[in-house]
């Protein structure tokens, strides 16, 4: 039987095989930590609310992240893990989610003010999803500006700034 908990950070070494997923959920755990103790205040004003989208896969690991955003009086964040419709149901992972998957899992959801996408979901120098819908597309589409966020860093800033 697998373990329900994830390996320690150790295990990681010194995340070499960050490109193919080994190890970069844990990674970007502990930028997410270290970095939201420099920036996240304790309130924000005016108050807002977003959405997080992300894939399944990462969707129980990121429970804690998501905790620590709601401790922000004026903030609320709500994650939404999709699967991918666009390249079938067992795709789970954030990077493969395309605007097409966006449309179809967000659709009838309330999004709030916006958005939070990380910028992986979308073709690399440009703002187009894997399936060449461009995120002002969706965005009109969903009547919701969405916020292409680099990182843990960009995340924090961004739900901060916005």
């Amino acid at each position: 039987m697998l373990a329900k908990s994830s390996p320690s950070e150790s295990h990681y070494e010194d995340y070499p095989q960050i490109g193919n997923g080994v190890g970069s959920i844990r990674l970007f755990l502990k930028e997410f930590q270290g970095a939201a103790a420099e920036i996240l205040p304790n309130k924000i004003s005016p108050s807002r609310r977003l959405t997080w989208v992300v894939g399944n896969a990462v969707e129980q690991a990121f429970q804690p992240l998501l905790a620590r955003l709601n401790q922000v009086q004026g903030l609320t964040v709500n994650l939404v893990a999709l699967n991918s419709r666009y390249w079938g149901q067992d795709i789970t992972v954030t990077g493969l989610l395309t605007g097409e998957d966006l449309l179809f899992g967000l659709g009838d959801r309330k999004l709030g003010e916006g958005i939070l996408l990380p910028d992986l979901m979308l073709k690399a120098g440009d703002r187009k999803f894997l399936d060449d819908l461009t995120v002002d597309e969706v965005a009109r589409q969903l009547q919701v500006p969405i916020l292409p966020v680099s990182g843990a860093e960009g995340l924090l800033r961004t739900c901060i700034n916005f």
